[in-house]
């Protein structure tokens, strides 16, 4: 029902702007035919594009996707299949915005605009699990589906791999050590979940992927300390003592490293 209501919003919505756009037309040319703007690549572009700059991101993606639609090839629609992938992303349909950013990709592998579409294919990864509500209360990443964190860790990463001169890699570039950081906080905080209840091994399992894929994170200190005291529990008094060790050579100043 749900589907079938958000549906009709859209039909309804891009009715409503071509029948607009055709009484402008004939109004202008005193032609609504075949020929008038509503019915070409290029004004249909030009009505999705006007929607999408006023913020009317439903109307753009329905137009977008209509042109895509009545005309499979030419310049507009190349530009509207790269256009309709943020207005997706700014209506909050990160899916879509995925499966447009794949396709752009994918039929336009060597296009100068790639660049781009992997950075929106990115951003919609990064931004899943997010609400209006972050303006005022941040997101905090650590407990989002680490799944679309390590998924737009690859994208951002490609991005800059592929593209080291593009004009989106810098951003990326420091979306990905905020992300590194993220996931290793994920891991501590499991990490300290399964301590908390007495899973010592499971603790020290999931300090140890921490280490082994987060190397040089500002969570590194604490998992150490978590780790030799999960060690001490388990009766690896010498292990615990090595553990120490690292952490005083990462981080001499941690609270930590006075039990050695």
């Amino acid at each position: 029902m749900i589907r079938a209501n958000y549906s009709s919003i859209r039909q309804a919505a891009l009715i409503t702007v071509v029948a607009v756009s055709l009484g402008l037309g004939a109004c202008a040319t005193n032609n609504s035919g075949p020929g008038s703007p509503s019915n070409t690549p290029e004004g249909l572009y030009d009505i999705a594009k006007r929607a999408l700059t006023r913020g009317d991101y439903l109307t753009a993606i329905d137009v977008f996707e209509s042109l895509g639609a009545q005309f499979p090839f030419g310049n507009y629609t190349q530009k509207a299949q790269l256009e309709v992938t943020y207005a997706y992303y700014k209506q909050d349909e990160y899916d879509n915005a995925i499966s447009a950013a794949d396709r752009y990709i994918k039929l336009y592998p060597r296009d100068e605009s790639v660049d781009y579409a992997i950075y929106m294919k990115a951003l919609s990864n990064f931004s899943r699990g997010g609400s209006p509500m972050e303006r005022f209360f941040p997101r905090q990443l650590a407990y989002v589906d680490q799944n679309w964190l390590r998924a737009a860790y690859v994208d951002f990463d490609t991005l800059v791999r592929r593209f080291p001169n593009s004009e989106y890699a810098a951003d990326a570039v420091d979306r990905m050590a905020y992300l590194r950081d993220e996931m290793a906080r994920h891991e501590l905080i499991t990490a300290r979940y399964y301590y908390n209840r007495g899973a010592m091994v499971a603790s020290v399992n999931r300090v140890t992927y921490l280490l082994e894929h987060y190397k040089g994170s500002k969570h590194v200190p604490n998992a150490l300390a978590l780790m030799a005291s999960a060690q001490r529990s388990l009766g690896q008094t010498d292990l615990a003592n090595d553990t120490l060790r690292v952490l005083a050579q990462t981080d001499p100043e941690h609270p930590a490293v006075q039990r050695l």
